[in-house]
């Protein structure tokens, strides 16, 4: 892979004019990501769901053009050179640590992406593959799957961290996940580890790696209509599990939970999503992209 320059020490978190309106994101404007879709394609087509690219596209709030997105899961190649900005790791059926050649490959290229100063975002099972590679541990969480709306709660460091800047210290988000990351050492060969959130059943639901990489546990890609979606072709394994009851009526409350807490998820979700634009891609830009954003 191709060296790039050091992103920037330090992170400016003013990015609010007096009374609280937020300044243009001039970042969005010009940034390229890469996203790394390790879902494949046809669960998504056979729920009759947009493609993965564009969920994200949706809470970042950029052109489609704007996201390479690779089908890692489907066979596709990893690019030799990152040419882009920065990183989204996405959601998966698969764990992380399964024996499969492409998921060794991931690893391995999210390790040389952090030595290269390429930022990073993980959700959920690229967090628990990105946590691995800075030797946490990921295995089935022993209280179960989580799924639907769940509560995540900041650490004194996620409080502190400018992926959370602007958002309260708990706040509801979209989830679905069985696996968990345990054991997170407090440094690694990739740098610092520091937990940033934890949920109401699962600690580690958000990781800072180094001063590049970000990780969730959460989907904030997630809408009500794909939490629906995975609802629907999952309800009788949630029916068994407790998630949800067993009747008409317990299903349809289920969907209108979602339905009422939509808007408030994806509102907080964009600021997320913001702030990574904002305080760690911008900072791999050029330096008039990183003042323009920081102003």
């Amino acid at each position: 892979m191709t060296a790039r320059p050091p992103l920037a020490a330090t992170i400016d978190h003013r990015d609010a004019e007096p009374g609280g309106l937020r300044r243009p994101l001039h970042v969005r404007q010009r940034c390229r990501l890469l996203f790394l879709n390790m879902q494949e394609q046809d669960p998504i087509r056979d729920m009759g769901l947009t493609p993965y690219r564009d969920w994200i596209a949706e809470v970042t709030r950029l052109d489609p053009d704007q996201i390479q997105v690779v089908h890692v899961a489907d066979g596709e190649p990893l690019p030799a050179t990152i040419e882009a900005h920065g990183i989204i790791g996405g959601g998966s059926g698969h764990s992380s640590y399964e024996e499969l050649p492409w998921i060794r490959r991931v690893k391995e290229y999210l390790s040389e992406a952090q030595r290269l100063g390429v930022p990073e975002l993980h959700i959920c099972w690229s967090h628990q593959a990105k946590a691995e590679t800075a030797s946490a541990v990921c295995k089935v969480g022993h209280r179960g799957r989580r799924f639907g709306i769940e509560q995540l709660t900041l650490t004194p460091a996620g409080r502190r961290d400018p992926l959370f800047h602007g958002l309260p210290d708990s706040f509801d988000v979209f989830t679905s996940h069985v696996d968990a990351v345990y054991d997170v050492p407090a440094s690694s060969p990739l740098g610092p580890v520091t937990e940033l959130a934890y949920g109401e059943v699962y600690r580690n639901e958000s990781l800072a790696i180094g001063p590049t990489a970000r990780t969730l546990q959460v989907h904030p890609e997630l809408t009500s209509g794909i939490a629906a979606a995975l609802a629907r072709v999952r309800r009788p394994q949630l029916v068994a599990e407790g998630h949800l009851g067993p009747s008409e009526a317990d299903y349809a409350a289920f969907l209108e939970e979602l339905d009422w807490a939509d808007l408030e998820i994806r509102a907080r979700m964009r600021m997320l999503l913001d702030n990574w634009l904002r305080y760690y891609v911008a900072s791999a830009m050029s330096p008039a992209v990183a003042a323009s954003a920081h102003r």
